[in-house]
């Protein structure tokens, strides 16, 4: 995404206190409805504040920082399809006052006008100027002070240090998908820091008269261990539970949508056939857009540690392949472990063990019966256990497997005798459809 695009509510609101010349030539009565705009305090050194068409509060967008944060927590995410529709026509009254952002392509960004439901560009600053200065509605400190106001929860501004000011940074957006919709989060990543990371060890040292105990862990415990000014982690984790308060995801749905996130990102194809695998820190991970099974897991480790579940790192020597591993239910665990099986290099809902793991593991798979059969893997290894809350999930997964296995062993019994009459077909298709529909939510495809 370009550095533009990602920026352009700070490129927004940072040109509100520029523009103050223009005239907002009426006050409004707090009676109206405001919700969805972007209002600017006229008795008060036109501080911009923009109003959450859902909370109906307001939102101080004054400073750079704060406007990042808001775009991140109000902008939505819609198809090229659905984007093409408003821009030919007009959004739907549900999005009025809306951000939208383009997920499907490069996550440009479009500002729903309340009062025409007509759709703004605001990636460029020229683009930007002129929503403010087309929209941009004047208000007096008494009808503003009747909005109220409204606080990001937990707001990494106040919770983490941010990074130094540089014009290294790059802008990345993340697309996902979570319960088969698609999700959009957004970081901005400091090229120094990428550069500090690369070039830190990749080789555990010790000295041969003093080992470790336990030397891969202390190998694998390197690539967690972050360097100062990295809050990546702490950002993606705000981000994902803006996510889960927005849609009232539970907190085992959080963690899911942390592992999803994780699964999304490309499989470095490239870096596997290399044959060098020197790992990467989650920092390099994240601003290469990019991994392979190893890179992908310390990532996952990290992110969901910082959601408070207890983690794992899974090796699996015969196959050449590892993954996190999440605390959960013995009953359901790994040989009895205590941390369930969550691969990393594709999507598979918690506790499904891909059929086929070839470097990336290969979705789609038909065979039911073996998703839960850890013979497969070989050899287990469990490094660097942690302590935490326990994922619940399980149960219900294996439940829509057996399901699925069900529905299948149906269908294939009952091909012969559907071609017998027309009612038989009916049924037959009607099963074959359904078993389709709950393919495509299970493996997200």
């Amino acid at each position: 995404m370009k550095k533009n695009s990602l920026k352009l509510l700070s490129l927004v609101f940072g040109l509100f206190l520029t523009v103050l010349s223009f005239s907002f030539g009426f006050h409004v009565s707090a009676a109206a409805s405001l919700n969805g705009r972007i209002l600017l305090q006229v008795q008060d050194k036109g501080q911009a504040w923009y109003v959450d068409p859902l909370s109906a509060k307001r939102y101080y967008l004054g400073r750079p920082d704060d406007a990042w944060w808001i775009m991140r927590d109000f902008g939505l995410g819609v198809s090229n399809k659905d984007l093409a529709y408003f821009l030919n026509t007009k959004a739907p009254a549900r999005l009025s006052g809306r951000i939208l952002l383009q997920v499907e392509d490069k996550g440009q960004a479009y500002y729903v006008n309340p009062l025409t439901l007509k759709l703004s560009y605001l990636g460029r600053p020229a683009d930007a100027f002129a929503v403010i200065r087309s929209f941009g509605l004047g208000i007096t400190n008494t009808d503003l002070a009747k909005i109220p106001v409204g606080t990001l929860a937990n707001s990494p501004l106040t919770t983490v240090v941010a990074l130094p000011a540089s014009n290294n940074n790059i802008n990345r957006l993340f697309s996902f998908k979570y319960k088969n919709n698609g999700q959009l989060l957004a970081l901005s990543l400091s090229s120094d820091l990428y550069k500090n990371y690369s070039e830190s060890p990749k080789v555990y040292s010790y000295s041969a008269n003093n080992p470790p105990t336990d030397l891969q862990g202390a190998f694998y415990g390197m690539f967690l261990k972050m360097k100062s000014g990295d809050i990546s982690i702490a950002d993606i984790s705000y981000q994902l539970k803006a996510l889960a308060l927005k849609n009232n995801w539970s907190n085992d749905e959080l963690v899911e949508s942390a592992l999803a996130f994780v699964q999304y990102i490309p499989y470095d194809q490239a870096k596997a056939d290399s044959g060098i695998n020197n790992p990467f820190y989650p920092y390099e991970t994240l601003y290469l857009n990019k991994g392979i099974c190893s890179d992908k897991t310390f990532l996952a480790v990290a992110l969901i540690k910082n959601l408070g579940y207890g983690t794992a790192i899974m090796d699996f020597p015969d196959i050449n392949h590892n993954t996190v591993g999440i605390a959960c239910p013995v009953a359901y665990s790994i040989s009895g472990s205590g941390y369930c099986y969550a691969e990393t290099t594709n999507y598979f809902p918690i506790g499904v063990i891909p059929n086929s793991i070839n470097g990336q593991a290969q979705s789609g798979d038909y065979g039911f019966d073996t998703l839960f059969d850890e013979k497969k893997l070989g050899p287990i290894q469990i490094i660097l256990k942690s302590q935490g809350s326990l994922y619940q999930g399980v149960a219900a997964t294996r439940q829509k497997v057996a399901d699925l296995n069900s529905l299948y062993n149906d269908i294939v019994s009952s091909r012969a005798a559907a071609q017998n009459d027309y009612n038989s077909v009916m049924i037959y298709n009607d099963k074959v459809n359904t078993f389709i529909q709950l393919l495509k939510d299970f493996y997200q495809q």
